[in-house]
Order: C-alpha cells, then structure tokens, then sequence
C-alpha cells in the first residue's frame, strides 16, 4: 500500500492553517498600518525644509531621518547614490509614493483585497529597507528579514481567498478570463 500524497494534497490547508493565515495576515497588515502613523502626509514626520539626518548624532525627524540614514548607511552604494541624488531633493512628493504604497498594504492585507500585489509590494519594500537601514548601529537586522519573508509568503499564500473581499472579486475576474479578458486574467491572479 502506498502512503504518499499528491503535490496539492501535500500542499493543502486544513482549517488550523486557514485561521492561522488570516490572523497572520491582519497582523502583518497592521504592522504596516502603524508604521504610517509616524510619517503622516503632507509632512511625513518630517522637518519643515525636509532636512534628512546626516549622521546619528544629527538626526532629524519620521521618513527624512530614516531617508537620510539610508544615504549614509546602505548596503549597496547605488542604493545611497540613488537616494541621495533622487529622493532627497524630492522629499515632498516622493513621501507620498512611500506612504501610498505602505498604506496599499496594509489596506490590501487588512481587508484581503489583492493580497497577492500587496504582499509583493511589502516584499519589495522590506528589500529596500534592509539594504538601506540593516547597516545602522543598532538595527535589528532580522526586522526587515521577516518583513521581507512575510511580503513573499503572502504574495506566494494568496490569504484574501478566506475570509477577505479577494473571494468576492474572484468569480468576476474568472469569468473576464475565460472569455479572454488580459486584466482580469492579471488580476485574478492578484487576489
């Protein structure tokens, strides 16, 4: 008698693990819902010219002292180069680009909405923040190790499909797909 499982026997989860993705998915989406609260728009915690931080001992204040810190302390020089030259002198609008896509995932997790893309976004995010802020003294690099492992599993884990409004887009976008629709077909596989 042969005791193994198929791929997607192997691979299913049972009623433990769907509860468990759903109470890990609006944690995750709630850390980063209270990461916004300390670099709300239009200033993003941020001084009043913008001014990022030059060193540890002169710090400024929200995404300019952590910006300003990336600058210095990256891991990759065209990462620093990159922010020094593009986002520095742009901190007024470039603070909306982070915040909406920090406040897309949380929304995204929170809600089950899209789980997949906001959990590509959180992994995308959670990159840059290790190799811009891993190399401070003091951080915890682990941090943004499970930041960056959590925004893959949920964007590989698509947990909006149990008890998250992904289940109510995903008949609508199956029937775009099947009749040939290429943007249901992409979002389809997003939620």
């Amino acid at each position: 008698m042969k005791n193994t499982l198929s791929a997607k026997e192997a691979m299913s989860v049972d009623g433990v693990g769907r509860i468990s993705m759903i109470i890990s998915r609006l944690v995750y989406g709630y850390l980063w819902y209270t990461q916004l609260l300390w670099k709300m728009p239009p200033q993003f915690g941020c001084p009043a010219d913008f001014a990022v931080s030059t060193s540890l001992q002169e710090r400024t204040s929200g995404l300019c002292d952590w910006v300003g810190l990336m600058v210095i302390y990256s891991k990759w020089p065209l990462q620093a180069d990159l922010v020094d030259r593009f986002v520095v002198p742009n901190m007024a609008w470039f603070g909306w680009i982070v915040w909406l896509m920090e406040a897309f995932v949380a929304v995204s997790l929170i809600l089950g909405l899209f789980t997949r893309l906001g959990g590509l976004a959180a992994f995308v995010q959670a990159i840059n923040l290790y190799i811009g802020v891993t190399a401070i003294p003091f951080e915890w690099y682990w941090t943004y190790g499970m930041l960056y492992t959590l925004g893959l599993v949920f964007f590989a884990v698509p947990t909006g499909r149990v008890l998250g409004l992904d289940a109510l887009l995903r008949p609508r976008l199956q029937a775009g797909a099947d009749r040939g629709n290429r943007l249901s077909k992409v979002l389809l596989f997003l939620t």
